[in-house]
């Protein structure tokens, strides 16, 4: 069971998020507020659904802060927005993103099966 942190200000869609995520065999928990960072510095989640758009912090700004800490170097952060800029998603790339999913395209399923495939892929190889 993998230790999902989802960040996002719309609690309705963030509770859709857990509760797939939660079916899905994970441990999920929703963070709506500017202390963001420090929570996914605090706890190291497995990986990081992180909004871009905000209405107090840029999750821009919350990714940079978390990769610019050691404690959040490797932790995987896909970005789960509705931002389709291609200088925007490039810019959340630039800053240590793994990846990103556009909600208005994404259903809650494919969010669950993005988030397996990215946790397959950044765990550490097993002897």
């Amino acid at each position: 069971m993998a230790k999902i942190l989802i960040v996002e200000d719309d609690v309705n869609l963030a509770n859709i998020y857990k509760e797939k995520l939660t079916k899905g065999g994970h441990s999920a928990k929703v963070v709506v507020d500017m202390d963001a960072a420090k929570e996914i510095l605090a706890t190291k989640p497995n990986l990081v659904l992180l909004d871009i758009l905000m209405p107090h912090v840029s999750g821009l700004d919350i990714l940079k802060l978390v990769k610019a800490d050691a404690k959040g170097a490797s932790i995987p952060i896909l970005l789960l927005t509705n931002v389709a800029e291609d200088t925007t998603i490039a810019k959340g790339l630039e800053l240590g993103a793994y990846g990103y999913l556009l909600k208005s395209e994404t259903t809650p399923e494919q969010v669950l099966s993005r988030v397996n495939m990215t946790l397959e892929e950044t765990s550490p190889a097993k002897p």
